[in-house]
């Protein structure tokens, strides 16, 4: 497992102690956390790495990918730290993971949930409709829930990627490039817990994360235009994939 965390001191604890329940090792990225976020991750019993200073959340994804691929895992399952993601459909995405080894497991939330915050819905539709745009051909229908960090990477191929993101656009990036090396995109229904707006933490900034979502897709859009040059040449998954 692999928890990305900023400022999550109240609930990466108890995020942790689920994952580790299905016999998981726990891989925390504390982004330069101010408060007391890295320390409980350790008393909880995971292997911390701490970016001395808050780095962004596409940049903690790609130290924990390197850190992950160093200690020998083929895959990581990513879920975030502030208890929205339930650990209850951790074994959805290892099986998913064992049937298709190359692809990018994307959980997909529920729509209508209790408590979404209306820009996040407006946010995701989107982001989920950049995605599209830039790689229809490609994606073969799928509707992968572009703003859910609940996902499992097959570590070598998103390393390969050549990703430029470092912050929450990132992960509408990774899918693109993914789907323009052949590495399929599955989705995965999975159960989300939004508190109440006074109980939430997130450190989303609606307009800031926004406009760099709108900036990397404007940079792929332009890329997809001019496509004879920017074309990969070679692809990451050549085929179909085929269960393992």
């Amino acid at each position: 497992m692999l928890i990305p965390t900023y400022n999550n001191e109240n609930s990466i604890a108890e995020v942790i102690r689920q994952c580790q329940s299905y016999e998981l090792d726990v891989l925390v990225v504390n982004d330069g956390s101010t408060d007391q976020t890295g320390p409980r991750a350790r008393d909880a019993g995971a292997d911390v790495i701490d970016h001395v200073s808050n780095q962004g959340k596409g940049e903690a994804l790609l130290t924990g990918w390197q850190a992950a691929s160093e200690r020998g895992f083929s895959h990581v399952v990513a879920i975030d730290a502030d208890g929205q993601h339930l650990p209850s459909d951790i074994p959805g995405f290892l099986e998913q993971v064992q049937l298709e080894p190359d692809a990018i497991i994307v959980g997909v939330r529920p729509h209508g949930a209790p408590n979404v915050p209306r820009s996040a819905t407006i946010g995701r539709a989107i982001s989920d409709f950049m995605l599209w745009a830039a790689a229809a051909d490609e994606i073969q229908g799928a509707r992968p829930d572009t703003q859910c960090g609940y996902r499992a990477y097959p570590v070598n191929h998103v390393l390969a990627l050549g990703l430029s993101g470092r912050r929450y656009e990132m992960e509408m990036e990774v899918l693109v490039r993914a789907a323009w090396q052949g590495v399929p995109l599955r989705c995965l229904a999975i159960q989300v817990h939004y508190p109440a707006a006074e109980e939430r933490v997130s450190h989303f900034r609606a307009f800031k994360d926004n406009v760099r979502i709108v900036g990397i897709y404007t940079r792929l859009m332009l890329m997809r235009l001019f496509w004879p040059v920017f074309r990969p040449r070679t692809k990451l998954v050549s085929g179909p994939t085929k269960p393992a």
